[in-house]
């Protein structure tokens, strides 16, 4: 008889109900992936058309002061999350939560499609393709959605993009 026939008899049956967590992993990672690339190409869309100078300014502070802008986005994200603890535990400063929860929120998916219309930028360079901001922003999208459906990797890159991206808005605005 065959060895890999042996090794194959050897495992038994094969269950036909098979273990249902690989499933939701692999659609709540493809769902992840997908919301990524809609929410990157919609929010990417709506800056490069309403205000494109604003972000070339942010994509120039970004390649330019890239760690200053890492630092002072993490900065801002451990003090949002202190800010946030301090008012819900008073109670009455859920209702001032919410709303500083949500802006947060927004800025972060702006600095995140910031970010990923560099980083769609830089790969087309690399690959010596020569396109728009709308192609480094397709670009910038599969990049997000790849890394997006990376269950730890993901996580982790997206935070250090969020925190980058952030950390631009405010190092743009605070240096002028």
């Amino acid at each position: 008889m065959d060895p890999l026939v042996q090794i194959i008899l050897q495992q038994g049956p094969i269950s036909q109900n098979p273990d249902p967590s690989v499933f939701a992993r692999f659609f709540g990672s493809a769902i992840s992936a997908g919301i990524t690339f809609v929410g990157t190409l919609v929010v990417g869309a709506l800056l490069l058309a309403i205000v494109p100078d604003y972000t070339e300014k942010i994509i120039d502070t970004i390649e330019d002061e890239p760690i200053p802008s890492f630092l002072w986005g993490l900065g801002i994200f451990i003090a949002l999350i202190v800010v946030l603890f301090v008012l819900v535990i008073t109670l009455i400063g859920i209702l001032l939560a919410i709303p500083i929860g949500f802006v947060m929120f927004v800025v972060s998916l702006v600095g995140g499609a910031i970010v990923f219309i560099y980083v769609g930028e830089r790969l087309l360079e690399a690959a010596n393709v020569e396109t728009s901001r709308w192609g480094h922003l397709v670009a910038g999208a599969f990049v997000a959605t790849v890394l997006a459906a990376l269950p730890l990797i993901g996580g982790l890159t997206n935070f250090i993009v969020n925190s980058v991206g952030v950390g631009a808005i405010v190092y743009h605005w605070r240096n002028g």
